[in-house]
């Protein structure tokens, strides 16, 4: 009977890891589904918006890349141990949250590489309708390709400072964080 087990274990384990490339192919759909939701949609939002709103919707996706990307950190970093402790005394969003640290790998792809990619480049596209509504403005004059360069450096400085100071953040306090997450992920699942 053991030796039936350690087969039956055996050809699980070999049939997840022959399967390894599903998870990709998986992200690879989401990610150009949610690129091109998205980038209809600031495109339809910016394309006759003056640019005082296309900043804001600028920030509002560093902002979404900058929160994702620490929810995904958080995850990674969070251990069990508290979140069975908190299951086994019935706590909303405890299996939840269990649930996410099993699938710890899954949720940071999904959060930092899918969603929290997918708004930085967005946010770069959003940068570029700025510029281009700028060269229309200065005729194409060297100001302009100043400016251009200024405003494409400045995003990708507030998004790479917003990553790297919340980084650490998110691992100091990747339970208190990775437990809100599975609170408001618990919102719109089924109850605990």
């Amino acid at each position: 009977m053991n030796e039936e087990q350690e087969k039956k274990k055996n050809k699980s384990i070999k049939n997840k890891s022959s399967k390894w490339w599903i998870w990709p192919i998986k992200v690879f759909i989401l990610a150009l589904f949610l690129s091109f939701t998205f980038s209809v949609i600031s495109e339809i939002t910016l394309s006759n918006t003056n640019i005082i709103i296309s900043v804001i919707v600028i920030f509002v996706f560093i902002a979404i890349s900058i929160i994702f990307d620490m929810l995904g950190v958080a995850v990674t970093s969070s251990t069990i141990e508290p979140f069975l402790a908190m299951a086994s005394r019935h706590i909303k969003g405890s299996k939840q949250a269990i649930s996410l640290i099993k699938n710890a790998d899954k949720i940071s792809s999904i959060c930092a590489d899918v969603i929290g990619d997918v708004c930085g480049i967005l946010s770069g596209a959003a940068g570029a309708s700025i510029l281009t509504k700028i060269a229309i403005a200065s005729n194409g004059d060297f100001l302009s390709i100043i400016v251009a360069s200024s405003v494409s450096a400045i995003i990708a400085g507030f998004t790479i400072l917003g990553k790297a100071s919340f980084k650490k953040f998110a691992i100091s306090h990747s339970s208190q964080l990775t437990f809100k997450f599975a609170k408001l992920i618990n919102i719109f699942t089924k109850k605990d």
